[in-house]
């Protein structure tokens, strides 16, 4: 009977106002709440190592925060922060002496105080631990990395941070740096001494400083912290608060999110279009079974309705979760409209290239060629002057209904989708059964 009572991961609203601990816990709670499971293929770990396949792979997860969310700077920066922590790890020991670990428990003490840190005492469960891998950053230097499949065996001391291939297109533009001006000169000395200051100072100014182009919603408490932490140290311990408030929010909160509108197929014109075509099928089942009650025919011919109430009632539930089954068994979904590139850079400019849209062959040629929002230092993650806003704009309810398709590839989704599928076709039976019993029974109107 479980197929009966499946459900999609729950949707988790965003809080209002500025991020801290005590807010993001609530995602975990109602992640221990959510009876519903994301398959192992769609896991958190495996979209942002870039391991699933379209239509959630990270660059669609990006998307998603993007254009849906409007929050893709949580996104970036933790990827960043992922590769910043490893190539720190990497870097030489002589270098990274000179930026010492920070406890934010006590940061007027001495900056390497071992001493556990509130903010690695929460969520009291291992799921909620940061995919860094690691409880503490106090302990950076005696804990093993314990999430092998993201970040890579520590033995070479150069080797490449895991995350090279993932962030292929990170760029680092020349930024002014921030102004952080130390108490006296000779701590500015030291701070230019320290390994990674010229990136860290980008950093600033892009993510944390207040009025920044991509600036993280922190708590004003966490912000200072962190800025206070920086001007000191380049050690990855100065992050921990934004570290720990984005980990739980884009596991508990973007994630399920993102898991949840990667199952809809199809857009909302043609969810609508579904919708109403469902109905039309229900009515048409009733039609027929009147008209037969009421005719001199046989009873067994009212079965036939049992045929359009089955198919509508499944369409219409199905429907109603956003899944197209025609889209589904034909293993593709609608193109979103900023996937649309007027020069035909995603789906090919011919006619020829349309026709092959199927073809997982062309999807890879044109995947390739997106444009990915993973410029680490850039303008706001805006895209109200994006070119797709336009065209799309003036398209015609029809060809927004009609879009174009493109394959599903990610069998975890399909997973998903299928049980949906299930679900609304044991309902339609369910209901269906008693209805047909109940017209097959009345007897003949003997009115034509």
């Amino acid at each position: 009977m479980s197929i009966l009572f499946y459900k999609k991961p729950d949707y988790r609203p965003k809080n209002e106002g500025p991020l801290n601990l005590q807010k993001c816990q609530k995602y975990v709670e109602k992640t221990k709440e959510c009876k519903s499971e994301i398959p192992p293929d769609l896991s958190f770990e495996r979209i942002i190592s870039n391991k699933a396949l379209p239509p959630c792979s990270l660059q669609d997860f990006i998307d998603y925060l993007a254009y849906v969310t409007n929050d893709a700077e949580n996104l970036q920066f933790y990827l960043w922060l992922v590769d910043y922590h490893q190539r720190f790890r990497n870097a030489p020991p002589e270098e990274t002496a000179l930026s010492p670990k920070w406890n934010f428990d006590d940061p007027q003490s001495s900056p390497r105080h071992s001493g556990n840190s509130n903010y690695s005492a929460i969520g009291g469960s291992d799921k909620t631990l940061s995919i860094l891998g690691v409880k503490d950053f106090d302990a950076i230097e005696e804990e093993d990395i314990s999430n092998a499949s993201l970040i890579e065996d520590r033995s070479g001391g150069d080797q490449p941070s895991p995350y090279t291939a993932t962030l292929g297109t990170l760029k680092f533009a020349e930024i002014p740096l921030a102004d952080t001006k130390p108490p006296d000169g000779h701590q500015r000395r030291s701070n230019n001494a320290q390994p990674f200051r010229l990136e860290i100072n980008r950093v600033i100014t892009h993510y944390i400083a207040p009025g920044a182009p991509r600036e993280l919603n922190l708590s004003h408490k966490d912000r200072a912290a962190v800025l206070y932490a920086l001007r000191r140290t380049t050690h990855p311990s100065a992050f921990h608060p934004v570290k720990k408030v984005l980990d739980l929010t884009l596991r508990n909160q973007s994630h399920p999110n993102f898991v949840r509108w990667s199952i809809c197929n199809g857009n909302k014109p043609w969810t609508m279009f579904l919708r109403t075509f469902a109905v039309c099928n229900i009515i048409i089942g009733f039609a027929i079974a009147i008209l037969l009650t009421l005719s001199h025919v046989s009873r067994w011919y009212r079965i036939l309705a049992a045929l359009e109430w089955w198919f509508g009632i499944t369409n219409l539930i199905a429907a109603y979760q956003g899944l197209c089954v025609l889209l589904l068994r034909r293993h593709t979904r609608e193109v979103r409209p900023w996937e649309m590139d007027e020069q035909g850079r995603r789906y090919g400019a011919s006619d020829e290239e349309a026709a092959l849209r199927h073809s997982k062959v062309l999807y890879e040629e044109t995947k390739s060629r997106w444009p990915v929002k993973m410029e680490l230092f850039g303008p706001p993650n805006t895209w109200d002057q994006e070119t797709w806003m336009d065209r799309y704009g003036m398209k015609s309810v029809f060809k927004k209904t009609f879009e174009k398709e493109v394959p599903t590839q990610e069998q975890g989704l399909h997973l998903m989708q299928n049980r949906i599928v299930r679900q609304a076709e044991a309902w339609a039976l369910i209901i269906t059964i008693p209805l047909t019993i109940f017209f097959t029974a009345l007897p003949k109107g003997n009115l034509y």
